[in-house]
């Protein structure tokens, strides 16, 4: 990308014709400006940074002193001196510039979907894969999805991945199983005979042994299918019904010129990809991926949003521990010189999802498939003490409830259950059901009573306990 910034000078003083930032040139004199014989008194940079060296022919003796430190000078300019001229060369957009994202569900906005974003659904539960290509579908209906020409690329490569580290994964299951052991292979065979312990502790190893090898049949015909794989699988279907004709798009340019690029962005940390140069393959994706969300935007005169799960510094903003927080004010910028004002934004794939009004079930689980932790509530429960022990159990076992907090006062208990949200509503209903106290989104604090109070009984009659159970 060719940029010719302004050249600005003092006051009153005669503006150059003509002025020139070559980014191809070397890095030495990449950010020489050539400016009109006029306007050198005027510029604010030194005249020796601006006049080129005199030629053998105009100087038959040899370079003046001038031009040799002419020659140093130039030799010495590193291009990070120059680099917030190029990552903004609209200075005055610097305090105009609309930093606030596009809405993704606006009927005129674009919608990218990159290479993190496209394998994440093999990560995710059936359910929510399927409820992420029907939102896809409909993105496609109105004609404003798509897949960069990299993006669709670098998923061929890696799609295989994923279904090798399965297999994999599976053939490690497949081995030997290390069953317990027989109950008489332990010392003090005649001691865990008398107790009566043995004939148990073999039946369980015997019931183990059985669903270990029920459990490695299923693996090994699941290989058997991996092995078969044509990618026929339901995810690599329906992106190929998605992903026709103009929903894939296309970057326009020379290896050559991405290659420069580059090294331009990679010399002065220009997002994105810039933490990418060092890689031995595929330094160049984000700024493919990028390059063609900017030409296609600008062509068709559209806001965009990329769907990414990166969360590197060459895209976003961060906070602390990394966290993601908003696109790079540099890439707002170009986007917006690029595309006539346009607004661009970033979202993860659990964020578009979740703009679309998809289910809050299904986001949740694609959330899990990145490693977020899911959103809980803390249901309490009171009542007499069995039902509600007996209620803590289920949600435990079922639910993948957790307590935390519980006390017991004469013959009432109160428990407060931490839960997943998307169970909330089951174990609500299995309280109520119960006939129990139930309140959602509670702080625990009834729970936490009940527990002082038994503890404090606990402590004034040591031998009794506390309250029988």
């Amino acid at each position: 990308m060719r940029t010719t910034p302004t050249c600005y000078c003092r006051p009153g003083a005669t503006r150059p014709s003509r002025v020139v930032l070559d980014l191809h040139k070397s890095p030495e004199s990449r950010f020489l400006r050539l400016c009109s014989k006029d306007s050198l008194d005027a510029c604010p940079i030194p005249p020796k940074a601006l006049v080129q060296k005199s030629s053998p022919e105009a100087s038959p003796s040899g370079p003046t002193e001038e031009g040799t430190e002419d020659h140093e000078a130039e030799g010495t300019t590193s291009p990070r001196s120059f680099a917030y001229e190029e990552r903004f060369p609209d200075a005055q957009s610097a305090f105009g510039l609309d930093l606030s994202p596009p809405d993704a569900a606006a009927s005129s906005t674009l919608v990218f979907l990159d290479t993190s974003a496209l394998l994440l659904l093999y990560d995710a539960t059936e359910a929510a894969a399927r409820a992420a290509l029907n939102a896809f579908g409909r993105l496609r209906e109105d004609t404003r999805l798509i897949v960069p020409g990299h993006a669709a690329r670098e998923y061929a490569v890696v799609r295989s991945h994923k279904i090798t580290d399965l297999y994999d994964d599976l053939s490690r299951q497949v081995g030997p199983p290390a069953l317990p052991k027989r109950a008489g292979a332990f010392s003090n065979r005649a001691l865990v005979e008398s107790l009566g312990h043995a004939d148990r502790l073999n039946e369980l190893r015997q019931q183990i042994a059985a669903l270990t090898e029920a459990y490695q049949h299923e693996a090994r015909m699941l290989m058997g299918e991996l092995e078969a794989w044509a990618g026929d699988d339901f995810i690599s279907e329906a992106y190929s019904a998605l992903f026709e004709g103009e929903a894939v798009q296309d970057l326009d340019a020379t290896v050559r010129d991405v290659t420069a690029e580059v090294q331009r962005r990679d010399d002065i940390s220009r997002p994105p990809g810039y933490l990418d140069s060092g890689k031995d393959q595929n330094a160049a994706g984000d700024l493919l991926i990028w390059n063609t969300l900017l030409a296609v935007a600008a062509r068709r005169d559209r806001d965009a949003v990329l769907v990414t799960q990166d969360r590197k510094s060459d895209w976003w903003h961060q906070g602390g521990k990394g966290t993601a927080l908003y696109p790079r004010t540099e890439l707002i910028h170009e986007f917006d010189q690029q595309t006539g004002g346009r607004s661009f934004g970033l979202l993860t794939l659990p964020g578009l999802l979740q703009t679309m009004d998809v289910e809050a079930t299904h986001v949740q689980r694609v959330r899990e498939a990145v490693g977020e932790a899911p959103s809980t509530e803390t249901i309490e429960v009171v009542g007499p003490a069995e039902r509600v022990r007996t209620v803590a159990t289920v949600a435990t076992g079922a639910h993948d409830a957790r307590s935390t907090g519980d006390g017991r006062l004469g013959t009432r208990r109160a428990t407060s259950l931490q839960v997943r949200e998307d169970e909330a509503d089951a174990v609500a209903q299995l309280a109520r059901d119960a006939d129990l106290d139930v309140t959602r989104n509670a702080d625990g604090r009834v729970a936490r009573a009940f527990e002082r109070q038994q503890n404090k009984a606990s402590e004034e009659d040591p031998a009794g306990g506390g309250p029988a159970e």
